[in-house]
């Protein structure tokens, strides 16, 4: 019999507050690595909330996840605008973080995200790399 594995499910991230007149472009980070968005260099946000869909292989005994949300620039360096911390230590599809900004960020983000149980991975996976 197959065991279970958790997966930690982004569904939805919302903007509040952004940081650029137009509109801001993220991307999410997790672990040193971009997530999100996986094909395009950002993801153009306004104050609809945007769908998301992405899924981590959480490890056993893995209890907390830090993303970074970043500022897309053209032109200069990107932008960190702060960290979401989720507690991923039990399943729910009903959980909700603030983005925790960095001191000179006005941004203001909320990541909609759940964390379930799984037999087999889905097809596109960010998968937790062993050290």
């Amino acid at each position: 019999m197959a065991d279970k594995k958790r997966f930690l499910r982004l569904e939805s991230i919302v903007s509040y507050l952004q940081t650029e007149r137009d509109g801001d472009e993220i991307f999410i980070r997790y672990k040193g690595k971009k997530i999100a968005p996986a094909e395009e260099k950002f993801i153009k946000v306004s104050k609809e909330p945007v769908p998301l869909g992405i899924e981590i292989e959480l490890g056993k005994d893995e209890k907390w996840v830090e993303l970074e949300l970043w500022d897309y620039d053209h032109f200069s360096p990107n932008d960190s605008l702060g960290q979401f911390k989720l507690l991923v230590d039990q399943t729910s599809d009903t959980f909700s973080a603030e983005l925790v900004r960095h001191n000179d960020s006005d941004a203001r983000y909320v990541l909609n995200w759940s964390v379930i149980d799984r037999i087999k991975p889905p097809r596109k996976t960010a998968r937790k790399t062993e050290k």
